[in-house]
């Protein structure tokens, strides 16, 4: 009995040291227990919540690409209304065109012819006045023309060349008499100033040829440039004048028209030679025509 009591109280003991053990070990480990709540709640947490809260802007950016059309809606009446208003402004700038043509030097071209043939005193001005219109008018009912006073291509020709046959042109002498004249100088050498048959430059060339035939014309090739008429290449008939552009801009070369696509001049390089408007030094060169006999015809 004696030793079965004392195993009891062995045994009792033994438990309440366990059970003394245990509440330690869950007082020591209890602290640990508890902080990792949060550890683990930090890596499951709300990361998962932010990241669904950062999406969220993203999802709102379907609103911002839905805007766009918004954007382009509003420009198409923009469109639309600057379609409309561009009949308007063709309008004006046709009617600006127009007050600039009529002020430029073709007016005062036909304001000086009119003055030559007698219609008008007023000094040219290349402007639109009331006088030159009155002009104008007085010509064209002259002429069996529409009076409406305008300078339309038909009145500017036609004032041009009444000028030309009246007063300004050369008269009564041939094509054919200039071209043969011109053909006498063949291979006369060129010299620099020369007005000559010892020596000719071009346009010293074409002054002597016509006075040849008694026909008077300026010294230098831009002056001769300013007479008579201008004609194009279809158009070109024996004796009348064709220039080039060469060393200097504008009419710095000048040929006698010879027909069938030739001309008469004075080469630096070979003297008075017979060349062709299509040889491809003179057709890269050439810078119009002008027509100085009356005899040649109105164009």
């Amino acid at each position: 009995m004696t030793m079965k009591k004392g195993l009891t109280v062995l045994l009792t003991c033994a438990v309440l040291a366990g059970s003394t053990l245990a509440q330690a070990q869950e007082q020591a480990y209890g602290n640990t227990i508890v902080s990792n709540k949060p550890h683990k709640q930090t890596t499951v947490q709300k990361p998962a919540s932010a990241a669904s809260s950062e999406v969220k802007p993203a999802a709102a950016a379907p609103q911002a690409q839905t805007a766009k059309p918004a954007k382009v809606q509003k420009e198409k009446p923009a469109k639309a209304a600057k379609k409309t208003a561009t009949p308007k402004q063709q309008k004006k700038q046709y009617k600006q065109k127009t007050i600039v043509q009529q002020s430029n030097w073709r007016l005062k071209v036909a304001q000086q012819k009119l003055n030559v043939l007698g219609f008008s005193d007023e000094r040219p001005s290349g402007k639109m006045t009331q006088a030159t219109t009155d002009a104008l008018k007085s010509f064209q009912q002259k002429h069996s023309l529409k009076a409406h006073g305008e300078l339309d291509d038909v009145t500017y020709r036609k004032l041009t060349w009444e000028a030309f046959t009246q007063k300004e042109g050369i008269q009564k002498v041939q094509g054919k008499d200039i071209v043969s004249r011109a053909a006498r100088y063949k291979g006369v050498p060129y010299v620099f100033g020369g007005t000559t048959p010892k020596g000719f430059d071009c346009s010293g060339y074409v002054q002597y040829v016509f006075k040849d035939c008694k026909a008077a014309l300026p010294r230098l090739a831009d002056e001769q440039a300013l007479k008579g008429v201008f004609v194009t290449q279809r158009q070109l008939r024996p004796g009348d004048l064709v220039f080039f552009t060469t060393y200097l801009p504008g009419a710095s070369h000048v040929g006698i028209y010879a027909g069938s696509g030739q001309f008469w001049s004075a080469s630096s390089s070979k003297g008075v030679i017979l060349s062709s408007l299509k040889d491809e030094y003179w057709k890269t060169r050439y810078y119009g025509a002008r027509r100085v006999l009356v005899t040649n015809g109105e164009i």
